[in-house]
């Protein structure tokens, strides 16, 4: 296997760029390729040279430039390649917007410089160097470990400086996320699904260094806590501990089944406008917190074969004061609502899919489908297949 073969086995391999850079022409297309920005001395004029003229043969360079974008620069026997770019972490837009503050670099977007790093692999930093080790072992026949030298190109990264740096990002994340969890709690307890959704997408994208490995279980630890930023919010609104708990306690339930990133990303949205829009009926003060209660739990499980002594006993209450309390504030009794509700889930069904009566009558919790026949037509007006006909498509 030549060099050049070896090479692009490893870029293929690992998805990070491997050069020969043997040439000042190699060199110079190098540089052009990869320089997203004159801060990057790496790839200005010269400084690839001076630095082969200057390495030990034997070492790798690792560099990283203002960017925290990573390269290798190595001989193989006499033959200079460069092994990059990569990166070893994800930066949100945030932390780009103050580290483009720190470098006082004003002629590129955190956004704009975001979605350039996004191209470039991330691998943790020993498994890149371990990838090039093993190269470098199949073509030469040597298996020595090459040592490491680390060359930071940053203008931050002379030693008392950078710690400054490093501490001063750190302080102002830690106060833009503690401010921004305020207010995402905030919002909740209003029932303010805008302000709600921006805040979360916020700390979203704001993770502090998301490093890779970001997996489904880390996942649905970050969605604990946001479920627990949510609770929080919707107690300090007041809504009722039974609904907080049924509303958290479902999601709960789904993200522990949740086998993507995006049905964790997509329950994150269901929940806050659950949540939210929940305490806008509880603060609309339109009904108590007993009958919100019920409504909820008919709302949410109307599938199930409820009683009203199912309620009750959910409620710690008897079956006579619920129906009293709830025929008060809204002019039906619990077992009409259930069934108002089982209904127009049905109509719902009976638009948006191709599921037959007797499927959607099991739905939403009928068994008897003459008796669901009957149920909708006291509602409608009509049957279930005359509403299809009707109304679908």
């Amino acid at each position: 296997m030549t060099i050049t073969e070896g090479c692009l086995m490893l870029e293929n391999l690992e998805l990070i760029p491997v050069n020969i850079i043997d040439t000042t022409e190699k060199i110079d297309a190098v540089c052009e390729k990869y320089r997203i920005h004159s801060s990057q001395i790496l790839f200005s004029k010269n400084k690839l040279q001076e630095l082969l003229s200057e390495m030990d043969k034997s070492e790798f360079l690792h560099i990283v430039d203002s960017f925290r974008i990573h390269h290798i620069l190595a001989f193989c026997d006499d033959t200079p390649i460069l092994y990059g770019p990569y990166c070893t972490e994800l930066l949100a837009s945030s932390e780009i917007s103050i580290l483009l503050s720190n470098l006082k670099i004003r002629d590129i977007q955190p956004e704009t410089l975001a979605k350039l790093r996004s191209r470039y692999t991330v691998k943790p930093q020993q498994n890149v160097q371990y990838h090039l080790n093993i190269l470098f072992s199949s073509l030469t026949g040597d298996s020595t470990i090459h040592a490491t030298r680390n060359l930071d190109l940053s203008p931050l990264s002379y030693a008392h400086e950078e710690e400054t740096v490093s501490r001063d990002i750190a302080i102002k994340l830690v106060r833009e996320h503690y401010a921004t969890e305020q207010r995402l709690m905030k919002s909740i307890s209003e029932g303010n699904y805008t302000a709600a959704s921006e805040a979360w997408h916020f700390l979203h994208n704001a993770v502090s260094y998301k490093n890779i490995g970001h997996t489904l279980e880390v996942a649905r630890v970050s969605a604990g806590i946001t479920r627990t930023m949510l609770r929080i919010g919707a107690l300090n609104a007041g809504l009722p501990a039974e609904i907080n708990d049924r509303i958290s306690g479902k999601s709960g339930r789904f993200m522990l089944k949740a086998r993507t990133m995006d049905e964790i990303y997509m329950e994150h949205e269901r929940l806050i406008k659950e949540y939210c829009d929940i305490i806008k009926e509880y603060k609309s003060k339109a009904y108590s917190s007993l009958v919100l209660s019920v409504r909820y739990l008919m709302e949410n499980e109307y599938e199930k074969a409820l009683t009203l002594e199912d309620i009750a006993e959910e409620l710690s209450l008897s079956p006579s004061h619920i129906v009293h309390r709830f025929k008060r504030e809204t002019g039906t009794t619990p077992m009409a609502y259930l069934n108002f509700v089982r209904m127009k889930k049905a109509a719902e069904a009976l638009t948006k899919t191709s599921m037959s009566i007797q499927e959607i009558a099991a739905e939403v919790g009928i068994l008897d489908s003459n008796y669901f026949v009957k149920c909708f037509k006291k509602v409608y007006g009509v049957t279930p297949s005359g509403y299809r006909k009707k109304y679908k498509g």
